[in-house]
């Protein structure tokens, strides 16, 4: 009985398989073939070279780039995380009749479009917004503060917004499967809330701090309209430079190299996160 019922779900997986392949990865595979290739003025050379992988490795615009999309990843992922434990404990562990309520609010900035978000943060954090209202109407400053918009503070800011659910939602997943008598034994023997925190709940909510955090860093790393519609002049990004390359300067080749190098580098991070779930998840099922 089980063997038709398989051959049915077999089937049935076909469509879905044949449109990740078609959509996703047959996309991926072209860049790679092109990344190989070279440009003429406004010619493609169909011949397979290194150059275009050099040159990125040997362009300090384009390794400058690269280091500051995942610097800028790293500290979103950090400030999450550091909003997001309270909230996620809160919602785990505080609020039982009304949780879907609570985690259907925290989503609800993600049922809007990414542009609708961004200009909203122009609104708040332009001169005349409500974020310098504030600020004359307490007598902190007498003029509007000039650096809040279109500075990597305004992108910071809508990037950790944006983000933030993401960063919950793992840690609340981790929380949700953590067994408060662990916590509850490590206070009967005097352990103070900070120690409790460190040896105890941070261990144990690891798996889902290490999802949140890779979610978090692969979605600001890639963030295109952010940091050009917030940066000023600190929004030329890697992405904004491969979208340069694939229009105005045509070349399509360097541009594909760019991208596989984003892409590698994110692919081995999402090992190395992956390898990290699993280790700690091991360790707490060995607890």
């Amino acid at each position: 009985m089980s063997q038709p019922v398989d051959k049915i779900g077999n089937w049935l997986a076909l469509p879905v398989v044949a449109a990740l392949t078609a959509l996703c990865l047959a996309p991926l595979l072209i860049l790679f073939v092109y990344s190989f290739f070279q440009v003429d003025f406004v010619t493609i050379l169909h011949e397979p070279t290194f150059a275009n992988y050099a040159k990125v490795a040997g362009s300090e615009t384009y390794r400058g780039l690269i280091a500051r999309a995942f610097g800028s990843a790293l500290l979103v992922v950090g400030i999450t995380a550091i909003i997001g434990y309270p909230v996620a404990w809160f919602i785990a562990k505080r609020v039982v009749a009304a949780k879907s309520t609570f985690l259907t609010l925290l989503l609800v900035p993600l049922y809007s479009g990414d542009l609708v978000r961004i200009f909203a943060w122009r609104v708040l954090l332009g001169a005349e917004g409500a974020v310098n209202r504030s600020l004359m109407w307490l007598g902190v400053t007498d003029t509007p503060f000039g650096g809040l918009l279109f500075s990597p503070l305004a992108t910071h800011i809508a990037l950790t917004y944006n983000y933030l659910p993401f960063m919950v939602i793992g840690l609340w997943l981790a929380f949700e499967s953590l067994d408060d008598a662990w916590t509850e034994a490590a206070a009967d023997l005097g352990a103070p809330a900070v120690e409790r925190f460190r040896r105890v709940t941070l261990p144990l909510t690891l798996p889902g701090l290490i999802a949140g955090g890779l979610m978090v860093f692969v979605m600001v790393a890639g963030d295109y309209l952010t940091p050009q519609l917030l940066g000023g002049a600190s929004g030329i990004t890697i992405i904004s430079a491969v979208n340069d390359l694939f229009g105005t300067a045509f070349d399509w080749p360097l541009g594909s190299a760019i991208a596989w190098t984003m892409l590698a580098i994110l692919m081995l991070c999402f090992g190395v996160g992956a390898l990290a779930i699993r280790r700690s998840s091991f360790i707490s099922e060995g607890t």
